[in-house]
């Protein structure tokens, strides 16, 4: 290359390294680009913090099960990344060490030349003095690079605030957790509240991918502290610069997951700093439930801590679970996938679950710490609301028996349909049904009296005509059974429940074969006389019973109320001998225990009873006057 080509060269990279110096410069004093981190989950960067030097924030969120250092690789997201710092100076000192060498070859030369024209003498004025401007262009970038990386610290006056953003760079536009995965992404109207030297200092607002908002007076001795409560609202507004703590619930999760997260600023706060990093580690933790039986129905399980403490001055514990518990309502998925975020707390036995027409249970919750992820399934038992927990198969069919005989609440201000709060419970003549008042509770009905109008002129329960004529002439089906009415504790629900057919009964007692061998058996349970009718799946083990299968006594299987329990945790169900009503008078109570089929005779207008006293454990081929009153027993199928 000859000395004209070398020259040329050397002048263009010059120009390329003051171009691209100028362009740092613009970056360095100018509004910062902040570039998307690749942090998986749900990470920001931010921008705009200090008075000073433009800053960005990197932040991320926890995914549930995943351990803090094991699962992300976050770093300072700096601007400012398409002229990397420093690179004009490192072009120009390539290029200002080049001139040098250039000059030095062309001194050489010109001292073999005797005769130079005072036309070279002039140009060789002019190179020197390109030198000497190289040479401060050199001492220009250092200095500005030198200034890039010093931060501001001029401290942050009393009470001034300091305006913040942060770009959410994950993919979504909603808090939500994604269960199957432990992921997080937010939502518009999310709130990052910041805390800082043990006081609550501002919040940041999430709306269109970007947190942002304004803290009061950080101090620079305390990190910047950040904490996300799950679009969950404090239960007292705080107040910048004085707020030290407040409380928020997380007790119904019916619409979103409220995840609890907290993390830290890398550094402490600095007035014009130019990046921090923070990793926002989960505080709760998230656990399946699955119900046995498909539901869309709002289930609520108690015994959880639902309330937690957002404490400014705790630093690592300042998200702590109040003792006090109550019952968090589960997210959905589906009919049979339940979530719910739960705040760290010991291991729970058989809480209490709510779910509305189910009576239910549930298998101990397991103990819960921070960012635990259950996603095997704790389990939800429902046996439906108003059942015993037993199956019986009749035919092709399974049902469940309810909880105890129908009553009629006629002494309430406004009268509803219940089950007996025992399945030993009955009402004699204790409540007035030995009459023909109205407003009394009653558990021995006529024939078809529901309180459907089907055209008889007794349909309503309180009914004590003895005219057989007054009373319905058909099967019991539809409106005209007992069980088509909303029962309050059997779910509340129309069309429900429904009375055993003749034969269904004659199945239960006569027909039906169990692993166990046994159907029945004749017994004294708390001290009331009655028949127990065995489930499918009942183990002999679970209590020797005497004469089963067969008439006999109700003293042979005497039956305490406590070992009751045990039997009805197993299944058992037990008529009690609640006697009868004729007209006004209540009879045989204790001794005589008569049951309403839905079946009617054809030939007689008699409806078909279940009856059975002592050593006589009955028959429903036997049937009687649809004027009588008799105990009704409801069933639920299993659908």
């Amino acid at each position: 290359m000859n000395k004209k080509k070398k020259k040329k060269v050397l002048k263009l990279m010059m120009v390329i390294a003051i171009l691209l110096l100028s362009q740092f410069q613009v970056n360095a004093q100018g509004g910062g680009v902040f570039h998307r981190g690749s942090v998986s989950d749900a990470a920001c960067d931010g921008g705009m913090m200090g008075r000073g030097t433009n800053g960005g924030f990197s932040l991320s969120n926890q995914q549930f099960g995943s351990d803090v250092n094991g699962g992300y690789n976050l770093t300072n997201q700096t601007f400012g990344q398409d002229a990397p710092l420093g690179s004009g100076f490192v072009i120009l000192t390539m290029a200002g060490m080049g001139y040098v060498a250039f000059k030095r070859r062309q001194k050489t030369d010109v001292n073999r030349i005797k005769n130079v024209s005072s036309k070279k003498r002039k140009e060789q004025t002019m190179k020197k003095i390109t030198l000497a401007l190289v040479a401060f262009m050199l001492v220009l970038g250092m200095t500005q690079c030198k200034k890039e990386q010093q931060p501001n610290n001029t401290p942050t006056a009393d009470g001034e605030t300091v305006y913040i953003t942060m770009k959410v760079t994950d993919n979504g536009d909603k808090h939500i957790v994604y269960p199957g995965t432990g992921a997080v992404v937010y939502s518009n109207g999310d709130v990052i509240y910041v805390g800082n030297n043990g006081k609550y200092v501002g919040k940041l607002t999430y709306a269109n991918g970007t947190f942002s908002g304004s803290i009061t007076n950080p101090s620079t001795s305390d990190y910047l502290h950040f904490y996300f409560t799950g679009g969950k609202t404090p239960a007292t507004n705080p107040t910048a610069g004085s707020t030290t703590s407040f409380t928020v619930s997380i007790a119904d999760q019916s619409s979103k997951l409220p995840v609890l997260s907290y993390g830290h600023s890398t550094s402490k706060y600095i007035d014009g700093t130019t990046a921090y990093t923070c990793m926002l580690e989960n505080q709760c933790g998230l656990v399946k439930f699955v119900p046995s039986i498909a539901t869309s129905k709002v289930i609520s399980v108690g015994g959880m801590k639902t309330t937690a403490t957002i404490n400014f001055a705790s630093g690592s514990e300042g998200i702590t679970p109040v003792d006090a518990t109550g019952a968090v309502t589960l997210y959905s998925v589906s009919d049979t996938e339940k979530w719910a975020i739960l705040l760290p707390q010991n291991e729970v036995e058989n809480p209490t679950v709510t779910i509305s027409g189910y009576k239910h249970s549930l298998v101990t919750v397991p103990a819960v710490i921070p960012n635990m992820y259950i996603n095997s399934g704790v389990t939800i038992t429902m046996p439906l609301e108003g059942t015993i927990n037993g199956l019986f198969t009749i035919g092709s069919n399974q049902v469940y028996f309810s909880y105890g005989n129908l009553q009629y609440i006629g002494s309430a201000s406004t009268p509803y349909w219940k089950f007996a709060d025992n399945q030993w419970d009955y009402l004699g003549k204790t409540t007035g049904q030995n009459s023909s008042n109205q407003n009394v509770d009653r558990d021995l009905f006529g024939w078809g009296t529901s309180g459907y109008n089907h055209g008889a002129n007794c349909y309503q329960p309180w009914s004590t005509s003895t005219t057989y004529s007054d009373y319905y002439h058909n099967n019991l089906t539809g409106q005209a059974d007992w069980g088509y009415n909303p029962i309050s504790n059997g779910g509340n629900t129309t069309n429900s429940w429904r009375t055993l057919t003749r034969e269904e009964w004659n199945y239960v007692f006569k027909s039906r074969t169990t692993p166990s061998g046994i159907r029945y058996a004749m017994a004294n349970v708390n001290n009331i006389n009655g028949v127990i009718l065995l489930p499918d799946d009942w183990n002999a083990s679970y209590y020797s019973l005497r004469s089963t299968n067969s008439d006999g006594s109700f003293s042979g299987n005497t039956i305490t109320a406590s070992q009751w329990s045990a039997l009805e945790q197993h299944g058992a169900v037990f008529l009690p001998a609640a006697g009868l009503r004729y007209g006004t008078s209540v009879t045989l109570v204790g001794s005589y225990g008569n049951y309403w089929s839905s079946s009617i005779n054809d030939y007689d207008g008699e409806g078909y009873q279940r009856y059975f006293y002592d050593f006589y454990a009955g028959s429903v081929n036997d049937r009687n006057d649809i004027y009588n009153g008799f105990s009704v027993r409801l069933v639920r199928d299993v659908n």
